[in-house]
């Protein structure tokens, strides 16, 4: 999800390449137990629905309970890799970021249409509304978040470079301290959003870039870090549910630590990806696979195969199986969206990206001609 790297570049290090196929695979993990633990007004039958956010003492909805940190967790090591280089640039391409605007709309626009043809018209308005404006509504977070993220991150270099190793240091300390730390526990803490929670691992990364760079090759520091953050990432879930079941006021709290704040999560996502980088290979299938991991998060976690698709995949699987083997079935509905974004990107790719990309130049050079003249004239001396 890198807007500066292209699909299967050379210059890419396998390891992290394979590192963000793992981390769609965690992400559609996630979606899919979201869909299993969430009502849907758009599906008739709510009966599959099973309640997550209370505590329980079945070891199968214990693990679909840690499956749900999964797309945070997915989320994170995303936003880690492309911070990582995204650290070297003093620009941002103002071209690639529009044609990612204007991909996510089209992705969304053929979904649309070819929902409307299958369901002969019957998609509700807002769902209508909100395909059209995918970007704007966040259909999905973590994309207009990057998009917001991606053109103030030059000027976030630049403050980072008049930092000192000290300054730098206490910066991304505070930073963490007051997001991971205070925001965990109550998430409202410090005006806190997901945009602020990156811009705190990003001086994290950027601290640990500069100046750790024993911590960031060390393989046994890593491996240390990586067994830290998961021992606390099913600590505080095994915790919260063991309370749940003991005090009555908390039985409704286990899901409560599955957030982006999560600082074990971001233990465990910068451990791997500091390994993944000394995973020194390329391969090109890999690489190409990764490079359409945007595209199988727009088309997977799409609005409207969300809201009518995906629950009706899990109606039809109580129906027939019940809960029994719930977990496991968790696992291939993942495996079988994972594999329908991915074909699906893949068609995308070699079909129609081409076009969506000409015609996206075509509009940004419009739109960035009629913006400079009316610039120019309210910045003109009067």
């Amino acid at each position: 999800m890198d807007l500066d790297k292209k699909p299967g570049a050379k210059t890419r290090n396998s390891g992290i390449e394979l590192l963000k196929i793992a981390a769609i695979v965690l992400i559609v993990i996630s979606h899919v137990v979201q869909t299993l633990r969430s009502a849907n007004p758009y599906v008739p039958s709510g009966s599959y629905v099973i309640d997550l956010s209370v505590a329980t003492a079945d070891p199968h909805k214990f693990l679909l309970m840690l499956f749900s940190y999964f797309g945070h967790w997915g989320n994170t090591i995303f936003f880690i890799c492309s911070a990582w280089f995204l650290l070297d640039s003093a620009k941002w391409n103002k071209r690639k970021w529009f044609f990612m605007l204007s991909e996510i709309w089209f992705v969304s626009m053929v979904i649309l249409a070819v929902t409307m043809i299958l369901r002969q018209g019957d998609v509700a308005r807002v769902m209508i509304l909100r395909s059209f404006l995918p970007t704007t509504l966040a259909n999905n977070w973590y994309l207009t978040c990057y998009l917001l993220f991606y053109p103030i991150h030059p000027y976030l270099n630049t403050v980072i470079r008049k930092l000192d190793k000290q300054g730098l240091f206490r910066c991304s300390a505070a930073l963490f301290v007051l997001y991971f730390g205070f925001a965990f526990i109550k998430r409202d803490l410090f005006f806190s959003s997901n945009l602020v929670l990156w811009i705190a691992i990003y001086f994290v990364m950027a601290y640990i870039k500069l100046y750790a760079p024993g911590l960031a090759a060390s393989t046994k520091g890593n491996i240390i870090l990586l067994l830290i953050g998961f021992a606390g990432y099913v600590g505080i879930a095994a915790a919260a549910n063991a309370a749940g079941l003991h005090i009555s006021a908390l039985n409704d709290k286990v899901l409560h630590w599955a957030t982006n704040y999560n600082p074990f999560l971001v233990a465990m996502s910068v451990a791997l990806f500091n390994l993944a980088r000394k995973l020194t290979f390329k391969n090109k299938a890999i690489n190409y696979l990764s490079g359409l991991s945007l595209l199988v998060y727009i088309i997977h976690e799409n609005l409207i195969l969300r809201m009518y698709y995906r629950p009706a995949l899990w109606d039809l699987v109580y129906r027939n199986f019940g809960h029994r083997h719930v977990a496991a079935w968790t696992l291939a509905l993942s495996l079988l969206v994972f594999a329908f974004g991915l074909i699906s990107a893949a068609i995308y790719d070699v079909s129609l990206r081409r076009l969506v990309r000409k015609a996206a130049n075509g509009v940004f050079s419009l739109a960035r001609t009629v913006y400079l003249k009316a610039e120019a004239r309210l910045l003109k001396p009067r």
